[in-house]
């Protein structure tokens, strides 16, 4: 099918109107006399001009764009899995402080009237729990403006350091792991699919670098670039680096030396991907009854701090 042809029947499927004019626009610049790379320049991510851009030159595009379809349905699929592991124990975590919140602000505050008309003395517990309901009432805005100053700080980091706040974000646990995991997944699948299409190792990992979305990622990249370049291999440049499972460097070098490199990368980020789901389906196995026990555990405190007044009130009058 003619490359237009193709393109109008994607046009005239149903989809948001933005769409429907970049395609439009793709078609009218293509008609102009511009290869598809350099049309969908403003229009598709840096990874796909450039495969596309490399097939052209090798003239395999229908090849190409059929395996860029596989790589981002691939992508998508993987996103999908992460945010729907993610759901579970975030809505739990919520609905806990929620929970936690409406006790301490509604619920304490209206049985304070009943203790302070007792004669005996409060037992510590209550007394902590109605002072720390106190406090939350008072000054709220205290832990509010903490969040919003480090936001801000964290703005000023990412604006000024991205790569500082990366080194943060990658000693924080869990997410830290699954952050590199999707740096990863991500550059060795774009990798792998860039040298499958044709694309030269050197402009393939320019692509990689400009399509990443993380500082120390992309500096990775550019250095290994330099390093073959000089001779080296890339398994050789990314083992220096320190970054990378060790399991992903030795599978790297099979593929160097059996001449399938392309299909190697493709299938570390495939193993990631896989590692990564069965990492989240761990945690989320651990975090979900540990939220659940701690609610229960606050909220346990709580009751058994307001009726114990109770109790001894009732003891003392019996």
């Amino acid at each position: 099918m003619p490359l237009l042809e193709a393109l109008n029947i994607i046009k005239d499927l149903p989809q948001n109107k933005k769409n429907i004019a970049q395609i439009a626009g793709l078609i009218d610049q293509i008609i102009e006399g511009q290869p598809l790379s350099e049309a969908a320049a403003g229009f598709l991510p840096p990874m796909a001009v450039g495969s596309i851009s490399a097939a052209e030159r090798a003239g395999n595009l229908e090849e190409n764009l059929g395996r860029l379809a596989e790589y981002y349905n691939s992508k998508a699929e993987l996103d999908e899995k992460l945010i729907s592991a993610l759901i579970y124990p975030v809505f739990v975590m919520i609905l806990s402080f929620v929970s936690v919140l409406v006790l301490i602000v509604f619920v304490i505050p209206g049985l304070k009237g009943l203790f302070s008309d007792m004669d005996s003395s409060l037992p510590p517990i209550t007394g902590f729990i109605l002072g720390a309901s106190d406090a939350v009432s008072r000054f709220w805005f205290v832990p509010v403006a903490l969040v919003g100053l480090g936001g801000l700080i964290l703005k000023r980091i990412k604006k000024n350091d991205p790569a500082r706040l990366e080194k943060m974000l990658f000693k924080v646990p869990f997410a830290g792991k699954l952050y590199k995991q999707e740096l990863v997944i991500a550059g060795f699948g774009t990798l792998g699919s860039l040298l499958k299409g044709g694309t030269p190792i050197v402009e393939a990992l320019n692509i990689t670098a400009s399509a990443a979305k993380s500082m120390i990622f992309k500096t990775i990249v550019l250095h290994s670039k330099e390093e073959i370049e000089n001779g080296n291999r890339l398994s050789s440049a990314l083992e220096t680096k320190n970054f990378f499972p060790p399991d992903a460097i030795q599978m790297l070098k099979i593929g160097e030396s059996t001449g399938q490199l392309d299909e190697m990368l493709i299938n570390i980020a495939d193993f990631q991907a896989k590692e990564r789901e069965l990492f989240l389906k761990r945690v989320t196995t651990l975090i979900e009854p540990a939220m659940t026990l701690g609610v229960g555990l606050v909220v346990g405190i709580v009751v058994l701090a307001m009726f114990l007044p109770l109790v001894n009130m009732i003891s003392s009058l019996q």
